[in-house]
């Protein structure tokens, strides 16, 4: 493996960074890869808020990776998470039934075209699901402040990333966005390798993590933590 610093958010292609490892090198591989749906223009309009209401220019959700990226992804993680994995299953290997189901409406009844919950795969033996929810639809969020138009929420993959590792584990995100796994993983104060091909995502994933000063408590690892940051324009 190359001796790749932890706790760093590097500008590189997925492919290119996963053949750089060795087999079950890495205790958890937790991503968001493009879905091919056109997600990168962002889903404005309907629960548009000023807080939240982006404009992206960017071409990176036209097409899912191609299989040799999930093949890798698998050979080097020993637990491996995928968010979005229904997009992917003619590229992930069959057997594997046990999903995470994010439930992004809670007690709450919402008339609006999101849905109502996403589904991330994962190479874990047995069948259970485990469920875990944040609301997150439109405007009403627990986050308000939005640099990604796929950004997930940072108590999700703090809660997630907590589950499924131990103290001392490293964390790698391929697909890394605007760094919602390395801020969980900092704030949970484990080591983590995250990356992303567009620099302008790397710029302020990195901005991002700089405002995280230290781990959380185990008390404050329940809550959710609110950003205070500013981005320039050209990096939003």
């Amino acid at each position: 493996m190359i001796l790749l610093e932890t706790n760093k958010i590097i500008q590189i292609d997925a492919l290119e960074l996963l053949k750089q490892f060795d087999d079950k090198s890495i205790d958890l591989i937790i991503t968001d890869p493009p879905y091919g749906i056109n997600a990168s223009n962002g889903v404005g309009g309907f629960g548009s808020s000023p807080d939240t209401a982006k404009t992206y220019d960017d071409d990176w959700d036209n097409k899912t990776p191609e299989k040799i990226v999930f093949d890798e992804m698998l050979r080097v993680g020993k637990k491996v998470i995928i968010f979005g994995g229904n997009y992917f299953l003619d590229k992930l290997p069959l057997g594997f039934k046990s999903w995470i189901v994010w439930d992004k409406i809670g007690s709450h009844k919402f008339n609006n075209p999101f849905s109502d919950v996403e589904l991330a795969w994962t190479n874990f033996k047995g069948v259970v699901s485990k469920k875990y929810t944040v609301v997150q639809q439109g405007f009403v969020s627990d986050e308000k402040q939005r640099f990604h138009p796929t950004q997930k929420p940072i108590k999700l993959f703090r809660e997630i990333i907590k589950d499924n590792t131990k103290e001392g584990d490293v964390v790698l995100d391929c697909f890394c966005g605007s760094g919602t796994t390395a801020i969980a993983c900092k704030q949970l104060g484990l080591k983590y390798i995250c990356a992303d091909i567009l620099d302008k995502y790397v710029l302020i994933a990195q901005k991002r993590v700089s405002k995280q000063a230290k781990p959380l408590t185990s008390l404050d690892s329940f809550k959710t933590i609110p950003e205070v940051m500013s981005c320039d324009s050209s990096h939003t």
